[in-house]
């Protein structure tokens, strides 16, 4: 075996057996994710009642394409561990929620004030699908306290 097969195999090994508890940080890049959209939907909702329509599109495109902080491989093996067979209906909730959030866009660049009321209310719904199924077991996995993710 090669020393990259070596390295490679080492890293996967040590990314299994790391404890969820050694991942128990704020510092975890989707809490940082979880945390910024947070804030983005918070500033999207004052856009909307400020009637600030091209801020309201911004705020939809950072949903639609968030920083991501890098994700040591670690942290990556243990949230596909955590996440297990529910890995597909994670991944079409943040399917839906960049489509109601491309909507969104959409509806502010019309500067449609009732579309644009609408479609915040979808995006944050498809939110708060995803926080029901997901937010609570991350939080007893991960032990993170309220407020961390």
């Amino acid at each position: 075996m090669c020393i990259a097969h070596r390295r490679c195999v080492a890293a996967i090994l040590l990314a299994c057996t790391v404890q969820p508890a050694t991942l128990a940080a704020a510092e975890m890049a989707l809490s940082q994710v979880m945390q910024a959209q947070g804030r983005t939907m918070q500033r999207i909702a004052g856009a909307i009642a400020r009637e600030d329509y091209e801020a309201v599109a911004q705020g939809a495109a950072a949903v639609i394409d968030p920083p991501r902080p890098a994700a040591p491989l670690a942290e990556k093996f243990a949230l596909m561990r955590f996440l297990g067979a529910d890995i597909g209906r994670f991944r079409a909730l943040d399917g839906e929620t960049k489509e109601r959030a491309t909507t969104l866009a959409k509806a502010a660049r019309a500067r449609d004030g009732e579309a644009t009321i609408e479609a915040f209310r979808r995006l944050q719904t498809s939110c708060l699908a995803c926080h029901a199924d997901f937010r609570a077991p991350f939080r007893k996995h991960f032990n993170l306290q309220e407020g961390e993710s």
